[in-house]
Order: C-alpha cells, then sequence, then structure tokens
C-alpha cells in the first residue's frame, strides 16, 4: 500500500478551493434570511409591510407603512442585494478554481457524488441524517492526508449512504423540506435516476451508477417500527444491515473533496478510525463473499495506515473508540501494530 503526495502546487490549488468553497458555503447560508421577498400590500385602503416566505407566498405582515417600514424595506432590498452579487462574484471564483483544480489534476470524486452531496447539503441533510459509508468515504481521508491512493481500491459504481434513524426530528423536518424524499434529491443531480423496482432501497441513473440508502438492523424491539423512508411513497426505502450502528454512533469527519469536473463538494463520513475497525470486522465474517472480504481489509489497512502517517491526531484508542465492541478493537490494534507505526506513537 503507498500513497501519491500532493505536490506543493496541488496543495496550493486545494487549499485555496476550500477556502472559496467556505466562502460561498458562508454567503449561501446567510442568503436564506432573504429568501422570499418583502413588498407592500394594500389593505382597506392602508398598505402594510408584507414580508413573504417560500414559493408559496406564506408570510407576515410587519406592520403600516411607516418611515420604519420603509428603511426595513430598503435594508431588505440592499442587503439582498449585496448577498446576490457577493454569490455571484463566489460563483464566478469557483468556476475559475474548477478549471485550476483539473489543470493541476486533483479532480478525484465521481462528479455524481459531488453533485449529490451539494443537494443533500442544501437540503441539511448531510451530515444530520445522512453520511456517506464504503468506497466513497475514501475520498475524504485521502484529502485530509494530502495524499491519493494508489490502489485498485477506489474502484466502485455505487455510492452508500447511512441513515441515522435516531435523530427523528431531524428527520421530520426533511421530509418536509424535500417532499420528494431522497429520490427527488437525486432528480436533481441526474434526470435519470430511477429506484429500482426489485431492490427498493437502490437508485440507479442511466450509466448505472446506484445510490443505496441503508441502515442499522434494530438490536431489540424496542427499536422497531422506526421509518423506513425519507419522503413520500416511492421514495427509496432504507435496508437494515447488521452492526451499523458502530458508525452511525461513531464521530462523524468532514472534509471538502474535488469532483471530477473541478468543483468542491462537502463529505461527511464516519471517523476514519471507525471506517478502519468496521471494514476490518467485515473481512472476518464467514458469510462474506471472498473478493469482497480481500477489499474489505485492504481498504481498512489502507485507511489505518493514512491515519498512523498522515493524521496521527487520531489514535486507535479503545477509550475513543467506545462504539465498538472490545474485542473488535483489540483485534484491529493487532493488524495497525504490525503496520510499523512512527516511533513513539502511543496505542494504548
Amino acid at each position: 500500500m503507498s500513497f501519491n503526495e500532493l505536490a506543493g502546487n496541488q496543495r496550493r490549488v486545494y487549499i485555496d478551493t476550500v477556502q472559496v468553497y467556505g466562502a460561498y458555503l458562508d454567503a449561501t447560508g446567510k442568503n436564506r434570511s432573504y429568501r422570499g421577498g418583502m413588498h407592500w400590500k394594500k389593505v382597506k385602503g392602508k398598505e402594510y409591510l408584507f414580508r413573504s416566505r417560500g414559493r408559496y407566498g406564506h408570510g407576515e405582515s410587519l406592520g403600516p407603512r411607516s418611515p420604519e417600514t420603509e428603511e426595513i424595506l430598503a435594508n431588505f432590498q440592499a442587503g439582498k442585494q449585496q448577498m446576490k452579487e457577493r454569490l455571484d462574484s463566489l460563483r464566478a471564483r469557483l468556476d475559475e478554481q474548477a478549471r485550476v483544480c483539473k489543470a493541476a489534476l486533483i479532480q478525484r470524486v465521481p462528479s455524481v457524488v459531488t453533485g449529490i452531496l451539494r443537494l443533500l447539503a442544501q437540503h441539511e441533510m448531510l451530515g444530520r441524517n445522512l453520511v456517506v459509508i464504503g468506497t466513497n468515504a475514501l475520498y475524504a481521508y485521502e484529502a485530509a492526508g494530502g495524499v491519493s491512493f494508489d490502489t485498485p481500491i477506489m474502484a466502485t459504481e455505487d455510492m452508500d449512504i447511512l441513515w441515522d434513524t435516531r435523530s427523528k426530528l431531524t428527520l421530520a423536518a426533511n421530509r418536509n423540506i424535500v417532499g420528494t424524499g431522497l429520490i427527488g434529491i437525486l432528480r436533481k443531480a441526474d434526470r435519470s435516476f430511477e429506484a429500482s423496482g426489485a431492490q427498493r432501497f437502490r437508485a440507479i441513473n442511466k450509466d448505472g451508477y446506484m445510490v443505496d440508502l441503508i441502515k442499522p438492523l434494530p438490536r431489540n424491539a424496542l427499536q422497531r417500527g422506526q421509518p423506513s423512508t425519507l419522503g413520500e411513497p416511492g421514495d427509496l426505502v432504507a435496508t437494515e444491515i447488521r452492526n451499523l450502528q458502530w458508525l452511525v454512533s461513531s464521530p462523524k469527519f468532514s472534509q471538502v473533496v474535488i469532483g471530477e469536473d473541478g468543483y468542491p463538494a462537502l463529505m461527511i463520513v464516519p471517523d476514519p478510525r471507525a471506517f478502519a475497525l468496521h471494514k476490518l470486522w467485515m473481512s472476518g465474517e464467514e458469510d462474506r463473499e471472498p473478493v469482497k472480504k480481500v477489499r474489505d481489509r485492504d481498504q481498512a489497512v489502507a485507511v489505518a495506515k493514512l491515519v498512523l502517517q498522515y493524521l496521527p491526531q487520531y489514535r486507535f484508542n479503545a477509550s475513543e473508540l467506545r462504539m465498538f465492541p472490545l474485542e473488535v478493537v483489540e483485534s484491529a490494534e493487532k493488524v495497525v501494530e504490525e503496520l510499523q507505526p512512527p516511533p513513539g506513537l502511543d496505542y494504548e
């Protein structure tokens, strides 16, 4: 297992892109306060300042026309125009950075994935109820380490999304925001996405790219009955996987990644140590397909080695991995020790 370290110019381009994208995300967050509009509305011959919100015109009156409400309207219009100009400027800078990223050869993630990630973030679903797991998570880990994996372990034609169903309030809010649920968001990224008839947890686009929605298998009867879908009838229905609660309970890891088109996106994945431990456990399961077991172990070892060499602030301590059974952690520690960590790295 070896890594390709980013060259100095590549690191500079990546850092610049992350900074521009951070400014863009900050501006889009502030722009939410300007959604809708503000206008005068005549009621019984008297004008009132009306603040509309959302596409259906719902809103509230801010009071009758007066010097105070006229100032509120003027400030709103000026702020909205300033925010539009800032967003236009930042979008132009992102266009420029996309070209620079491609020239610097740091574009890595399939564009369909980064498009989906940006849409999930817009709908406030990413990281709150949904995180990316599986092979695509490796893009986040390598970006954090300033390297790229130099093995076939990155090959995949699907994107696994882990749904944390414990956050019921957020789930309800997301359902209201999204309307058509996850399949609706996928179709915004690529109109050809369709839910699989045979496998209701999966959506497939015209190119055969798959998105799976999965969730932990309930450990007891009290946890059964949780919702299986994020949206209306016809949305994807999450399939239940054993021991995924280990990843659900692990700390979240956020990293900006660069798509094949050069545009950035925020990816939220499990803690890299949790990823490695979970993959090691999967590689030892008797009912796991032999080919998948080999890749599971290769991915686990690759991420563990990346953590040891490039992310030493993350230690493989049992106390920091309490979401895993002790025997799983101890088994992983033996593998980690064989990777010959840098002198002084403590696993206690």
